[in-house]
């Protein structure tokens, strides 16, 4: 590519009469003394606000030649503002942010920068102005989509972006609400495509009220995170938990098979039950590490002393997590059947989790799949 590059830049709107006109302003004033931007346009998506938001925005289309309008008719949700300000860009790359004004426009151009060598180009929030439950959602949040979905970025959620037009259009989005943005980068990340993430400043909002943080906004991203699991973006982990699990069932008949065998035909083990579970264990284990490396997560070449390493340091962890958590639970006077199956259940979730984000995870390996 070369510059400048014609831009489609949109501001997702809901209740922003006392932001609208200026971060419009500065919008046109930013692209029109940019080096990097030649042809562009200003599109204003209105989700059905209660204030003076569509009206405000009708008087700066009639104000700026490059200025339109996009209306809902009734409130549609972040997601579905996100969808129609990309497809109705027309321009080569889109970039929005919200209306709000917590973000400085000025700053668009250290993401144009970045355009001849990535796709995408996306800001985080450094440091991020927002109270403390906020930030403890947001990492709640990042781990989840990282667990989840292997997303990982900085700051799924910071509404600072520029994409390539043809390659977001392209993405058959899901989602209407919070969700959306992880669900873009879920997929663009499938599609191998090129991200940048750059730090921007984020400002204290000044006018308006956030809805970010609204029960219903919340439940909603979750209940939709649930959905895209369960369909097409979690396929993998879906399939990948299935197989650890049944190898943990195959491991386990082993270890019990290998220590009946050894306890009841090997004289020598008779009277040395420790030495003998020992051993059965170790069968057990072996069998994992080798099953798993290669079926459950398809890990491919020579088997690494620091695989072993992770693997047999997660293992021990693992044991104590059990432990630990059916001494918590009977102590809580929880019925000891149900206690072991909590605490199995939970040392299944972290061996799975560790086994897929760090155990079979090569250097090279991690490299491929954050590309």
């Amino acid at each position: 590519m070369t510059y400048p590059v014609s831009l489609s830049l949109f501001f997702p709107a809901y209740n922003e009469e006392g932001n609208l006109r200026d971060v419009v302003g500065e919008a046109v004033r930013t692209v029109e003394a940019s080096p990097y931007v030649g042809e562009y346009e200003i599109i204003i998506i209105n989700d059905g606000s209660r204030d003076q938001t569509l009206a405000i925005g009708h008087e700066l289309a009639t104000r700026y030649a490059h200025v339109r309008v996009v209306d809902h008719g009734k409130n549609r949700g972040y997601g579905a503002a996100l969808k129609s300000g990309f497809a109705s860009a027309t321009m080569d790359y889109v970039f929005f942010t919200d209306a709000d004004r917590q973000f400085d426009i000025v700053e668009l151009q250290n993401l144009l920068v970045h355009l001849p060598t990535h796709d995408v180009v996306i800001g985080y929030r450094a440091p991020r102005r927002d109270p403390f439950m906020r930030l403890l959602n947001a990492r709640v949040w990042n781990l989840l989509n990282r667990l989840l979905f292997g997303l990982r970025v900085r700051d799924i959620d910071c509404a600072f972006k520029v994409f390539r037009r043809d390659l977001v259009q392209r993405l058959r989005l899901e989602s209407r609400g919070a969700m959306i943005s992880a669900e873009t980068l879920i997929r663009l990340k499938r599609n191998n495509v090129t991200i940048k993430e750059v730090p921007v400043s984020h400002l204290p909002r000044t006018a308006g009220s956030p809805t970010g943080a609204k029960p219903s906004v919340i439940l909603r991203a979750f209940r939709e995170m649930v959905q895209l699991y369960r369909g097409e973006l979690g396929l993998v982990t879906n399939k990948e938990a299935v197989k650890f699990m049944s190898v943990g069932l195959l491991n386990t008949a082993l270890d019990a098979l290998a220590y009946i065998v050894l306890t009841r035909d090997v004289p020598a083990f008779t009277h040395h039950v420790v030495a003998a579970k020992f051993l059965s264990f170790l069968v057990g284990t072996v069998s994992s590490l080798a099953i798993n490396r290669s079926w459950t997560f398809g890990m491919r070449g020579r088997l690494s002393l620091g695989e072993v390493v992770r693997f047999y340091a997660s293992v021990s962890v693992g044991i104590l997590i059990n432990v630990e958590a059916m001494n918590v639970l009977v102590g809580f006077g929880m019925y000891d059947l149900a206690a072991l199956l909590c605490a199995t259940l939970l040392t299944f979730v972290f061996n799975f989790t560790v086994s897929k984000f760090w155990v079979f995870r090569t250097r090279e390996s991690r490299l491929a799949h954050q590309a």
